[in-house]
């Protein structure tokens, strides 16, 4: 367990942040499909990557690791994969699971993904569907649609129409998305129901720079925005890089931005920019500035400066598309001064924990009202007694300790830290669980006080 001390001092600090999770699983990914070597710069090390990169070992490609300098180079195969069976641990790695599940679809099978006990309440019900579409067998050994699972590709990805609810989880199209170029026709992916754009476009966009574009066609103009299908053409193959680097983890960043929100102080992260490959950016250019913080993006980094303490604004927010920063703006949330309602987050009950219900359990245990819903919550300001004071040290002395259980779930560590940071006793129970994506995240945090 760790306790969490209280800053003495709104902060005024430059920092870094670990290279993106999402666009380095894609990365990896990509580098493998194509036919050559790729450098990855900035990658991010953490047990999500590492998780993809044994993988990928276990299905015959080449990875070479330099933790030090940040860097993986990978020897891809053309969307070929030499393993003629593998057996795959994806550990508490959604994404990985996702990708891989696609990715096995291209080899000769059968493979076999499993993971540990949450894994195997995850649900990939429509990815498997869509995978036997395609004509690949894609079967879970439970029949609940979660992992354990089994894909046999003995005649490669047969391309065709695809039905496609996305609204899950967007990973299943990304993964689908990133295999499709090497199907034996043309793959036509149709999006039943709603799909937020943000994390697709990062596929987009990467696949792009990696020589593969996408087709879209657009819902009705009533719908604007919404995507009704993809298409990928056959018979290309993705380039490799010499030099490809990760962004900066947006969602990582989030935390830091939190506390200049928290506190009136400033935070800058490098690398990143209002222009950033990941939607998660969103939660400080909109989530953030709403709640009254100025934004500002220049050649250093991405710079949050938060209101006079005190007046910080409560607001209502669909976060289906910038789902991962639900948890850090739920943590901030009782410092503002007026309620904060999330909605659009039923899928994160099937995440590394039910997000949902450990929020609004982990904030009732630290005195905060909150009121849950299917898809979200109401959080309520904290009584006058615990709200900040005019100038920091934030908090009169609260004698009690509050022992925050994380659910083994990094984000829930993370996020619940920055109530740590206001208001005394707050501890933290296995902190080690940020190792899935910020391993270092206790003594980053902690340079906020420098």
């Amino acid at each position: 367990m760790l306790t969490i001390v209280p800053l003495e001092c709104a902060p005024d600090v430059v920092l870094s942040v670990p290279g993106s999770k999402s666009i380095t699983n894609r990365a990896l990914i990509l580098a493998a499909l194509a036919e050559g070597v790729s450098t990855l710069q900035g990658v991010l090390a953490a047990e999500d990557t590492q998780v993809m990169i044994t993988a990928l070992r276990a299905l015959g490609f080449s990875v070479a690791v330099d933790s030090e300098a940040e860097t993986v180079v990978v020897e891809g195969q053309g969307g070929r994969i030499s393993a003629a069976s593998a057996e795959i641990f994806v550990g508490n790695s959604g994404t990985s699971v996702r990708f891989l599940t696609a990715l096995v679809a291209l080899g000769q099978g059968p493979y076999r993904l499993d993971g540990v006990v949450r894994m195997r309440v995850r649900p990939l019900g429509d990815l498997l569907t869509a995978l036997e579409t395609l004509g690949v067998s894609a079967v879970s050994e439970a029949e609940t649609g979660c992992p354990p699972l089994v894909v046999s590709a003995q005649n490669g990805l047969h391309g065709g129409t695809v039905s496609l609810r996305a609204e899950a989880s967007s990973q299943f199209l990304t993964a689908l998305l990133m295999v499709a170029p090497y199907a034996q026709s043309d793959v036509r992916l149709e999006i039943v129901g709603s799909l937020r754009p943000f994390y697709i476009e990062i596929t987009r966009r990467m696949m792009a720079q990696w020589g593969i574009e996408t087709e879209t066609e657009i819902q009705t103009a009533a719908e604007s925005g919404a995507y009704r299908s993809f298409i990928v053409r056959s018979g290309r193959k993705y380039t490799s890089q010499n030099s490809y680097t990760i962004e900066p983890d947006a969602s990582s960043a989030s935390y830091f931005f939190a506390a200049a929100a928290l506190t009136g102080g400033r935070v800058t992260v490098r690398g990143l920019s209002v222009d950033a490959l990941q939607g998660d950016v969103r939660f400080a250019t909109e989530v953030l500035a709403q709640m009254g913080c100025s934004i500002t993006s220049a050649s250093n980094g991405l710079t949050v400066v938060g209101p006079e303490p005190g007046t910080l604004r409560g607001i209502e927010r669909d976060m289906s598309a910038i789902s991962d920063t639900a948890p850090t703006l739920a943590a901030i949330a009782p410092f503002a001064t007026t309620p904060t309602t999330l909605h659009g987050l039923a899928h994160t009950r099937h995440q590394e924990c039910d997000r949902i219900a450990a929020v609004c359990t982990e904030l009732r245990k630290l005195g905060v009202h909150v009121e849950e819903r299917a898809d979200g919550y109401t959080i309520y300001p904290l009584p006058n007694d615990l709200l900040p004071a005019e100038k920091m040290p934030s908090f009169k002395a609260i004698e009690s300790k509050v022992a925050v259980e994380t659910y083994n779930d990094h984000r829930i560590a993370m996020s619940f830290a920055l109530i740590g940071l206001m208001r005394p006793g707050v501890t933290i129970l296995n902190p080690g669980c940020v190792a899935k994506t910020f391993p270092n995240y206790w003594q980053r945090l902690d340079l906020l006080r420098s």
